[in-house]
């Protein structure tokens, strides 16, 4: 094992129920313990050059950046779920019903689509446009190439695309 990991796994372990606190404080979906956990997977991925001196400000440096992507796919969430709402209900205060049918019966379609993504295809693309994980972290996460990442990346988006676009006729008729 590394030196710069031992010294951050040493830190961890002895800081895990102030960061545990501290995740509490900083995230209005995810648990602290998932933060944990992926604060723990950043901490494995740290190289020893160059040397760390201190550990524990580094262990809290990587928890604070940690807390600030967390922060961005928070906000990224509630605008998607924002634009959600704007295209089920418009952006008038009394939605238009046909246009409301329509794009909920869009949302429901690409929904569904995004639930039978195969794997690792849907991992991927929750980890990157849900969770807002950089392609990079995602490959290193899943054991993969970046390449392999974009390929499914595109792929979810070609799947997605085709779901939002179709239109089921033997549902009318």
């Amino acid at each position: 094992m590394s030196s710069n990991l031992t010294i951050l796994n040493k830190a961890f372990t002895a800081e895990r129920s102030a960061l545990s606190r501290l995740f509490q404080k900083v995230s209005r979906t995810m648990a602290a313990d998932d933060l944990l956990q992926m604060l723990w997977l950043r901490i494995q991925r740290v190289g020893d050059n160059p040397p760390i001196h201190n550990g524990k400000a580094y262990l809290y440096r990587l928890a604070s950046n940690l807390a600030v992507d967390q922060g961005r796919a928070e906000a990224r969430m509630e605008r998607l779920q924002a634009e959600a709402r704007s295209i089920l209900y418009g952006d008038e205060s009394t939605p238009d019903v046909e246009q409301a049918f329509l794009a909920r019966e869009e949302l429901e379609r690409v929904m569904a689509a995004a639930e039978r993504l195969p794997e690792p295809t849907r991992t991927v693309f929750w980890l990157n446009r849900m969770k807002d994980v950089p392609l990079r972290d995602v490959a290193v996460m899943l054991g993969v190439s970046r390449t392999t990442v974009e390929k499914h990346i595109r792929r979810a988006i070609t799947l997605l695309g085709d779901a939002r676009n179709s239109h089921d006729c033997s549902r009318h008729g």
